[in-house]
């Protein structure tokens, strides 16, 4: 999810099934999407960021502070699904409801925070089915939350995404300073 304000942009390009095949990430680059969770509604997806531009972006935030910028996309296999997550973020309304048969996913922006276990979204938005933003849905107010008080599949999403990003940012750090 590109950090441009969100229109009515493509952000997920549909492959088999429905399921992402490219992704947006933060820094406006496509990529191959990394499954890090799932069950029998959902499938919760996070851009690659092995990119260079991803690295970049992130590591003095990393390196400085530990926490790091991620977009999460969750595919709702079900309209079902979805209606579950918006009730669950408080959008139990009809019309919100009703969205959701043109909804496939979700996706999140948020600031990771590993060592104290806390997630602030800064920004979520429902992407309907061809992949497109729904400006209407975007919801940009910080909401901070402790791994604890997420559902168990963002928890392991959240543990996995966080395996990769130390595992890639060990990488590039070891790049950037063979290069000094």
């Amino acid at each position: 999810m590109s950090s441009a304000p969100l229109t009515a942009q493509q952000i997920v390009q549909r492959g088999a099934l429905g399921a992402p095949a490219q992704v947006l990430d933060e820094t406006d680059q496509w990529t191959a999407p990394l499954l890090l969770a799932e069950d029998h509604d959902v499938s919760i997806y996070m851009p690659d960021i092995s990119t260079p531009q991803w690295l970049q972006s992130n590591y003095g935030s990393y390196v400085n502070r530990g926490t790091y910028v991620l977009s999460l996309f969750t595919f709702y296999r079900t309209p079902a699904a979805c209606r579950a997550n918006q009730v669950a973020w408080g959008l139990g309304d009809a019309a919100h409801l009703d969205a959701c048969l043109d909804t496939g996913y979700r996706a999140r922006r948020a600031l990771i925070d590993p060592q104290s276990k806390s997630v602030t979204l800064q920004a979520a938005v429902m992407v309907d089915q061809s992949g497109n933003v729904q400006p209407s849905t975007l919801r940009d107010d910080p909401f901070f939350r402790t791994w604890d008080q997420l559902d168990s599949n963002t928890q392991l999403a959240l543990k996995k995404a966080d395996e990769f990003v130390s595992r890639q940012m060990k990488i590039y750090d070891a790049k950037q300073r063979s290069l000094h």
